[in-house]
């Protein structure tokens, strides 16, 4: 048993030696360049360099600035995601989920967050732009989208805009174009229609319904504003409707 397990250790021995000779013999480093050692401590300097940069510019925020005309969207809702950043690393907070969250908020249309040396988070908000409320339950923004909001937070004097499903954009574009004449005249659009079978028509204050019918919507246009600059717009409270679905002309009904 002694002789074999001498034996055993004595081949192994062998075996390590010729191991290692075969090893150095390779060389396996001789055919590296000297410049790759120096590209090597080159990259690890600056990694090291770049880390103790990063460690002192990533100072804890101090100031959370909002900014934005603001008229619908609540400080505190905007407080409750933005309170937690005080303390954080200037550099590592994670701005995109901050700006996911507030842009979910109710008439929240988009988001800037800008960091401010050495210290300070701008976050400027806009608000949605609104056109008018949707079939009675949505609302219609100035992009053509529509979207739910508490009904108790939607603003009494926002006109109505009714169409069937999928009309938004032609109903927002409509309502923009007659919006900007009325306004110059002094008036206002309390709604803009356009029902199943594709005729539109429009009220205006107080409570003036213009009928316009289904084509040549334009050209009808120009035919109301035309008459309203030359004579109706002093007597428009004393109008009841005007029906523009004719060929020329228009019919005007008084008010008794």
């Amino acid at each position: 048993m002694n002789f074999f397990s001498k034996s055993k250790k004595k081949n192994k021995k062998v075996k390590k030696r010729a191991f290692i000779s075969r090893l150095s013999k390779l060389n396996l480093f001789r055919d590296v360049p000297e410049k790759f050692y120096f590209k090597i401590g080159w990259i690890g300097l600056l990694t090291i360099v770049l880390f103790l940069c990063f460690l002192a510019l990533n100072r804890p925020i101090e100031l959370i600035n909002v900014s934005g005309d603001l008229k619908r969207v609540p400080i505190k809702s905007i407080d409750n995601h933005t309170n937690n950043l005080l303390n954080k690393g200037f550099l590592s907070f994670n701005a995109s989920e901050v700006k996911e969250k507030i842009e979910s908020l109710d008439w929240v249309e988009s988001v800037e967050i800008i960091r401010v040396w050495p210290n300070k988070i701008d976050i400027r908000i806009m608000e949605e732009s609104l056109l008018g409320i949707w079939n009675d339950d949505l609302i219609l923004n100035s992009s053509g989208k529509l979207y739910v909001v508490d009904q108790r937070s939607i603003p009494a004097n926002l006109p109505r805009l009714i169409g069937p499903k999928g009309s938004e954009k032609d109903v927002m574009n409509l309502f923009i174009q007659i919006n900007n004449l009325l306004t110059g005249r002094g008036l206002y659009l309390e709604a803009l229609t356009l029902d199943a079978r594709g005729s539109w028509s429009f009220t205006i204050k107080p409570k003036i319904e213009i009928k316009l019918g289904k084509t040549e919507i334009n050209q009808k246009l120009e035919r109301f504003f035309l008459a309203l600059d030359q004579s109706l717009l002093a007597k428009i409270n004393k109008v009841s409707y005007i029906d523009l679905r004719y060929s020329e002309g228009l019919a005007v009904a008084w008010k008794n």
